[in-house]
Parts: structure tokens; sequence; C-alpha cells
């Protein structure tokens, strides 16, 4: 420590910071080499891993992550063949699950460079997977009044 401070001359010198038009003089950023000797466990470069630079093309990267999901999902919605039993119903769950997936991966991705918008529908991709996967799955659990079968018989 340097000794007692005078808080009356340091409140004095923000008082008339304040009512000065200009900004205050920018502090000086300390010295990480500096910093790394005087304390061995302080971590020589102070970095946050929350901020983030979003360049253009990382906010391109999330809207193709976005429409390649909402793709999907439109695309299963006129699935084309069968889904009612056997190898076509599973391929259709991985269909839904690759839908699901992409929602998932989209809303991480917009999460990351504050895309909020994307991320909004990135979680309707992933709304529309799921739902599309408990159309199919619950009647075949026994939820629902009419029964359906995994396999075709």
């Amino acid at each position: 420590m340097t000794g007692p401070r005078d808080w009356d001359k340091e409140m004095a010198d923000i008082d008339r910071l304040m009512a000065s038009d200009k900004p205050p003089p920018p502090a000086a950023a300390p010295n990480p080499a500096a910093v790394a000797r005087s304390s061995p466990s302080a971590p020589t470069v102070a970095r946050s891993e929350s901020v983030q630079v979003t360049r253009k093309r990382d906010a391109l990267a999330v809207w193709l992550k976005v429409v390649l999901g909402a793709l999907g999902g439109a695309a299963l919605l006129y699935w084309p063949y069968g889904k009612g039993c056997g190898p076509q119903l599973y391929l259709y769950l991985v269909g839904v699950t690759a839908v699901a997936a992409a929602g998932i991966w989209a809303m991480r991705g917009s999460w990351t460079h504050r895309r909020g918008l994307a991320h909004v529908v990135g979680l309707l991709v992933f709304l529309l997977g799921v739902g599309l996967a408990a159309a199919e799955i619950l009647p075949r659990m026994g939820y629902t009044a009419v029964a359906q079968s995994w396999t075709c018989t």
C-alpha cells in the first residue's frame, strides 16, 4: 500500500471532471508481464470469454443453419412415403431427429453470435421436430386412443 488516501481530494477531482465537458483521461491498462511478476497466481492475459466479435460470415453461417433446419422441417411435413410402420417409419424418425438436431445446432450458433431472430426460428424448428416425433411415437406407446404398432404385420 502507498498510504492512506485523501478522499476529499479525490472527490474534488471527480467533481471537477464531472463539471468539465471533456471526457476523463483513459485509464492506463496494466502491463500483463508486470501483473504476472507481482502475483504468480494472476493470469497473464485478461480475456473475457463471453465477448465475441461477430463477422458477416458468422451471421451468414447462423442463418444458413436456421434455413437448413426450416427446410428440413418443411420437407418432413410433406413426406411423400408411407410412415405407418416398418423401415419407412424408422427412416422418417431419423429425419425428424435430424430436424430437431438442426434446430439445436441453429440455436447454439445464434446464441453464440447474438442473433435473436435466428434463435427464435431455431427454437421453432426444434419444436417442430419434437412435435413431429411426438405425433408418431405417442400412438405407438399406447398414449392415444388409437394404438399403432412399430412393425408391419
